[in-house]
């Protein structure tokens, strides 16, 4: 089995970490980090400068190692990355999981959510101006992604959810 990774998106600009899960497809495929990536533009549209980095998700899941990581991010970034950049450069984010607390807050922290893996919570590359203007659809994958996936408490959300879809047994 090969070992589970995560990837790291450093932005230049907004001095931040953003934790991505791997992705094994094509880079097509890739609209997790296309969304991320999406959010991270001038107001004339030009993308943030910015960096990938894929590292082992064991290491990064320990909170020692991860400090070790993101001090050897800023130590590079000072000692030649850019100039005059000081030790808090990046601030860390979870970006999906922060997004997802913040979705679960506003439904008053409720295992029946209405808005289980509907369109409004997709996670979806922001090419919308580009696909229109090139005559294509709104994008759709067989692989789409939700912000639900990164919900703290998705697993008991999906249970109860299918447990009330799910046809009763007649005794």
């Amino acid at each position: 089995m090969a070992e589970e990774k995560v990837r790291l998106l450093l932005c230049k600009d907004c001095k931040s970490i953003e934790e991505i899960p791997d992705h094994d497809g094509t880079p097509r495929e890739d609209f997790l980090l296309e969304n991320r990536v999406s959010q991270h533009t001038y107001p004339d549209g030009n993308r943030h400068f910015g960096q990938l980095m894929v590292i082992s998700k064991k290491h990064w899941d320990n909170a020692e190692y991860k400090t070790e990581i993101v001090k050897k991010i800023n130590e590079k970034m000072e000692n030649g990355g850019s100039e005059g950049l000081g030790t808090d450069f990046y601030n860390l984010k979870a970006s999906f999981q922060d997004d997802a607390m913040t979705c679960w807050r506003k439904h008053q922290r409720t295992l029946d959510c209405g808005d289980l893996r509907s369109s409004k919570v997709r996670l979806t590359p922001g090419t919308n101006t580009e696909r229109k203007a090139a005559g294509l659809p709104k994008y759709r994958s067989a692989k789409d992604r939700y912000l639900c996936d990164f919900c703290p408490v998705m697993n008991r959300v999906r249970a109860d959810h299918f447990d009330k879809a799910a046809p009763k047994e007649s005794r």
